[in-house]
């Protein structure tokens, strides 16, 4: 069975900028707060940087995902939703690999396309295991491949 998780770096990075966003917004607000006649870049940075950092941290809360391919199916399991599905691979409708070149590199993302209309996006700069599941899905479902 091949686990697909984000990788560790991604999550790492994104937690860095997150916890830039919510410091940086903390102090400025309580500068806000604690001033009788507050700058105005200081309510700038509070009301952008504030809705930022938490819209992106319970953005990777809740879009936190493990995938597991295998077995003649794949299994999308959302431990912080406590929410798992569960698709055979007949449920594919279609899939696809992208690969676009970059200054740093070759970007590379497969989205798979269920028969109910969901996707399902992994990348090789973001996800693990990225080519083990191009070659299964190149394996066991080459035909649905556009």
């Amino acid at each position: 069975m091949i686990v697909v998780k984000p990788k560790v770096s991604t999550l790492f990075s994104l937690g860095i900028f997150v916890a830039a966003c919510i410091s940086i917004s903390g102090y400025t607000l309580s500068i806000v707060l604690n001033s009788s006649n507050p700058q105005w870049y200081h309510l700038a940075t509070t009301a952008l940087l504030g809705p930022l950092g938490l819209g992106l941290l319970f953005r990777i809360i809740f879009k936190y995902k493990v995938v597991s391919i295998g077995k003649e199916s794949i299994i999308i399991n959302f431990p912080t939703r406590f929410n798992s599905k569960n698709y055979p691979l007949k449920e594919v409708k279609m899939w696809h690999e992208t690969a676009i070149k970059t200054a740093g590199g070759k970007y590379m993302e497969v989205e798979i396309l269920f028969n109910d209309m969901k996707k399902l996006n992994l990348s090789m700069q973001e996800h693990t295991n990225y080519s083990n599941v191009v070659k299964y899905m190149n394996k066991k479902i080459a035909k649905k491949k556009k």
